[in-house]
Formats: structure tokens, C-alpha cells, sequence
């Protein structure tokens, strides 16, 4: 049944180790996208106890190991991304498959299916995900969101094609004073034989318990206003991008607003204590 499944969603068995006392191991390649080698490999064990006509009494399988995962993260991104694409799912229709095949032959005592599936839809590896746009053009769309947002663009960190690069700004604690939050937007790029994104992906970073400068008098009321206002300008910040570059991002991918962390300004928490034992 296991066998059945896993090569009816596309993996080729590659050999069971039965061995006694011991589980067994099931040992599956997935040959369905044909751009990387080695393939991967998948391992499913199964404690096995049968009765003295060789049926399951009862049989436990496991979950599905990639035994060589760590070397796809070496690949480049948008190959990993079509990869874990068509390998996840197959996987999970493996175990529908297994749970429809064996509903009749399942212990009640033991509950229904344990399996919850795995593929939720793609997910970036760092933030928003673009392709095929230039580099100048990605970095003057987020620097003119941000600065038509009010935020103040202060520098550009590394230069043309670079892996990593930081785009920071300050946000004005006091608008009548210079200097403000610090807040920075990296971008994390691959890029195509012609130099364009493939994809380049941009997170922000900041920190809300970061120190401010003094306010000062004339400054009281715009520090009482600070997160409010920090946080309407980041959320338009978003929305300007997400107007300018969504016909950009990586196929398949959504664009996302990251959930805000701490208000602005907030003090640091303290540290939690050491346990001791």
C-alpha cells in the first residue's frame, strides 16, 4: 500500500529494508523534476507487528524523512522554489492516497490519521519575492514608497548586483528636528543572465525598542503621536509598493505585509532570568 501510494505520486521505489526486530525502511526518489541531481530521496519507516498470518497487528508508519534535504539549499532559490513546489505536494497526496487505501484496515483504538498535510502554498525565504525587473529600478520603488511616506532615505549599503544590500531611513521622531528612528529595508538577490532579479526578495528591519532622541520640549506632543504615525506611514510605505511592483513578484508568490512587532519607542523589556536548577 505505502509502495502503491509514493509511485503513484510520482516517486520510484528504490528499495525496502526489511530487517527483523527492527523497523522498516522505505526508500523512495523523486524523478518528477528532472533540474537537479542528485534527486531526493525520501525515507518512510514503519514499526511493523503481525500475527501469525502476516497481517499487521498493528503496523505504524512514520512520516516522510528528506534524507538529503540539506543538499538543495545549495540550489538557487527560484530552483528550490519549483522544486519544494511539486515535491511537497506529492508527498502529501502519497499519504491521502494511504489514508483512503487504508480507512477499512485502520485501529479505531488509535484515532483517526495522523497526518496533517505540509504544502500551505508558497513561502518566500526571506520576504516579498520579485523577478524580472532590474535592480535600480526594485531599489527606486522602495526608497520613493518610503520617502513619498515620509520616511528620510539616509544611504545605500553595497553596490550593483550585490548578494545583500541595506537601504536605511529615518523616520522623524520630531518633524521640526533632524534625526529620528532608524529603520532599514534589505534586499536578498539572485539574479538572471541578463541581471534582473530571479528573484530578489526585501524584509524590513528596525528595531521598536531602539533609543530616540531626546524630545526635548517642542517635542512632547509629536513623541506621543510617534507609533501611530510610524505605523500609518510604514502601512502606506507597503501599499505604494504593493501598487508599483505586485506584477513583479516571483510566480505564485503573494504579497504580505509582515505583522508589526512592539510599539515604537517602547522601552526594552528586561531580561528573563536565568533558570537554576
Amino acid at each position: 500500500m505505502v509502495s502503491k501510494a509514493f509511485q503513484k505520486s510520482g516517486f520510484s521505489l528504490v528499495a525496502v529494508d526489511a530487517q527483523k526486530n527492527k523497523s522498516t525502511i522505505f526508500q523512495f526518489r523523486f524523478d518528477a523534476y528532472p533540474k537537479v541531481e542528485p534527486k531526493p530521496m525520501i525515507f518512510i519507516s514503519a514499526d511493523e507487528l503481525f500475527d501469525e498470518r502476516k497481517r499487521c497487528n498493528p503496523c505504524f508508519l512514520r512520516f516522510a524523512e528528506i534524507r538529503n534535504a540539506s543538499e538543495f539549499q545549495a540550489l538557487p532559490w527560484m530552483t528550490q522554489y519549483e522544486l519544494s513546489a511539486l515535491l511537497v505536494p506529492a508527498i502529501d497526496n502519497a499519504y491521502a492516497t494511504i489514508e483512503s487505501s487504508g480507512r477499512e484496515h485502520r485501529d479505531p483504538a488509535w484515532g483517526g490519521f495522523n497526518y496533517k498535510r505540509q504544502w500551505a502554498g508558497e513561502r518566500n525565504l526571506f520576504g516579498n519575492s520579485f523577478t524580472g525587473i532590474d535592480e535600480s529600478s526594485l531599489k527606486e520603488a522602495i526608497v520613493g514608497a518610503y520617502r513619498n511616506a515620509g520616511f528620510i532615505p539616509v544611504e545605500t549599503k553595497a553596490g550593483t548586483r550585490a548578494s545583500a544590500q541595506l537601504l536605511t531611513f529615518n523616520f522623524p521622531v520630531d518633524p521640526a528636528k533632524e534625526g529620528g528612528a532608524l529603520y532599514t529595508v534589505r534586499i536578498d538577490s539572485q539574479y538572471d543572465v541578463d541581471g534582473r532579479c530571479h528573484p530578489c526578495e526585501i524584509t524590513e528591519q528596525y528595531d521598536p525598542y531602539q533609543q530616540l532622541p531626546p524630545a526635548g520640549l517642542s517635542g512632547i506632543a509629536s513623541r506621543a503621536t510617534l507609533d501611530s504615525r510610524f505605523t500609518a506611514a510604514r502601512s502606506a510605505a507597503y501599499e505604494t509598493m504593493r501598487a508599483d511592483l505586485e506584477r513583479h513578484l516571483r510566480p505564485g508568490s503573494v504579497f504580505s505585509i509582515p505583522p508589526t512587532q512592539a510599539a515604537l519607542g517602547s522601552p526594552r523589556p528586561r531580561p528573563m532570568p536565568m533558570p537554576v536548577t
